[in-house]
C-alpha cells in the first residue's frame, strides 16, 4: 500500500487518510458490501461525489486519493473490506518506521508538566535514534504513583505500585529480611 502511495506521487498520509474516511464510510453501508458488482458500483458512487465537490470549488482527485479508490473498490470486490482498519493501521505503522518515528504510551498516576513529557520523549528519542517520537498519554488512577512507558512490544513499569511487588518479592525470597 505505502508503495503504491508513494508510486503514484502523491502525499501518502492524504492517502491514508482518505481510507480512513471511506473504510468509516463503508461501516455505515446497510447489508453486505462485498464481490464486483458491490465493488463498481461503490467506486462509482466515490467518483461520482468528488466529482460534485469538485465542480462546487473543491480540488481535483489526487494521485494518493486515486490510489486509495482503487484499493478500497480492491478490497470490496475480494471481500475483506471488514480487514481495513487493520490495513490502514499496519500501512501507518510501517510508514512511521519508515520514517524514523516511534509510538510511544505512556500512563501517569498524576497529571504531569510539559518539561517531565519533554524529557520522556527526548530520551527515547536519544535511545532509539529516532526522528521523531509519538507520545500518547493517559491518566492511570490504578497507580500508587510513577508511570508505565510503552516503546513497541517493551514495558517500562516505573511505578510505585511495580517497585512495592519487587520490593515483595524480593523479602519473600530471602526469608523475609
Amino acid at each position: 500500500m505505502i508503495n503504491s502511495l508513494a508510486g503514484d506521487g502523491g502525499d501518502i498520509d492524504d492517502g491514508i487518510e482518505f481510507l480512513k474516511l471511506l473504510a468509516a464510510w463503508a461501516k455505515n453501508l446497510p447489508g453486505d458490501v462485498s464481490g464486483s458488482y458491490a465493488a463498481r458500483k461503490t467506486e462509482l458512487l466515490i467518483r461520482e461525489a468528488l466529482t460534485k465537490a469538485a465542480a462546487s470549488g473543491g480540488s481535483e482527485v489526487s494521485p494518493a486519493r486515486e490510489t486509495s479508490i482503487r484499493f478500497f473498490a480492491l478490497m470490496i470486490k475480494k471481500n475483506n473490506i471488514s480487514h481495513l482498519d487493520a490495513v490502514i493501521e499496519e500501512t501507518k505503522r510501517l510508514l512511521d518506521k519508515k520514517r524514523g518515528i516511534i509510538p510511544a504510551s505512556v500512563e501517569y498516576a498524576f497529571p504531569v508538566s510539559e518539561d517531565i513529557k519533554s524529557r520522556i520523549e527526548a530520551e527515547i528519542k536519544k535511545r532509539s535514534a529516532a526522528a521523531r517520537v509519538d507520545l500518547t498519554e493517559q491518566l492511570n488512577t490504578g497507580l500508587i504513583g510513577g508511570f508505565r512507558l510503552r516503546i513497541g512490544d517493551e514495558i517500562i513499569d516505573a511505578s510505585v505500585r511495580s517497585q512495592l511487588h519487587k520490593l515483595e518479592a524480593c523479602l519473600a525470597g530471602n526469608g523475609g529480611y
